[in-house]
């Protein structure tokens, strides 16, 4: 899992599994979180409360930035790559 941000004894990791998709896992000491996104929550663990906070509130900030490059709307019928330019800027 790389390593996307340390601070405060805190690090951030990213995993992306073909099953769970992509997750965060916020590493302090002994303690671990493991962050879903879209929405952003957490899924398992415990840690500290001011831990949890400042996870869960830098991955509501990087949210856009950690989802993969191939990630479509779920209420489109097919992914925006396969739609028309006129149906992407005028649907409603």
């Amino acid at each position: 899992m790389p390593v996307l941000a340390k601070s405060c004894g805190i690090v951030m990791r990213k995993l992306i599994d073909r099953t769970f998709g992509t997750r965060l896992h916020a590493i302090y000491g002994d303690s671990e979180l493991v962050i879903g996104l879209k929405p952003v929550r957490v899924i398992q663990g415990d840690a500290p409360q001011w831990v949890r906070e400042w996870s869960m509130n830098w991955a509501q900030i990087h949210e856009h930035e950690l989802l993969p490059a191939g990630h479509y709307d779920p209420t489109l019928a097919v992914p925006l790559a396969r739609q028309s330019m006129w149906q992407v800027a005028y649907r409603h």
